[in-house]
């Protein structure tokens, strides 16, 4: 097990910035509405979690095993609280997180552990403008289980 995490951690560090690769930083409405590039891989009623389906990789492993997967996630962050002129204007999200992300899950025994790293690569406006830091915000690491199963089903094998 020590070894999946220190490759797991080895992974992350090599992970060229995704995000320059990827371009300009997706609108909320993108997002949305571009269900060929974006999936949801998670929801709550604080966020919703998208992977850039360009950059989603799983790491190859030996029958048995469970592999690292790798993406580019932007998560949505609701208003809080949200009024009914958020709802009537499609005025919901607060602000968008991008993150590199690598997800890994270990069987011990009958059970799976869930394991997520996040480099968070800056904050967005919902139009994609680039905005500060909020000063208080939750990385996503409570949700591994969830963003790991969803990644998994989208993702593609290297071999």
């Amino acid at each position: 097990m020590k070894k999946q995490l220190a490759a797991l951690a080895l992974a992350c560090a090599l992970i060229p910035g995704a995000a320059m690769a990827a371009g300009k930083v997706p609108t909320s409405d993108k997002m949305m509405n571009d269900y060929n590039k974006y999936v949801v891989v998670y929801t709550s009623d604080e966020e919703r979690i998208y992977a850039d389906a360009d950059t989603i990789e799983r790491d190859p492993v030996s029958a048995g095993e469970l592999p690292v997967i790798r993406a580019t996630l932007y998560a949505e962050v609701y208003k809080h609280p949200l009024t009914w002129p958020d709802y009537g204007n499609y005025r919901m999200v607060d602000y968008i997180l991008q993150y590199d992300t690598a997800v890994g899950a270990d069987q011990l025994g009958q059970t799976i552990k869930y394991r997520i790293l996040n480099k968070l690569e800056g904050a967005y406006t919902p139009d994609g403008k680039a905005a500060p830091l909020p000063g208080k915000f939750e990385d996503p690491a409570d949700e591994a289980e969830d963003i790991y199963v969803a990644l998994y089903r989208v993702s593609k094998t290297s071999y």
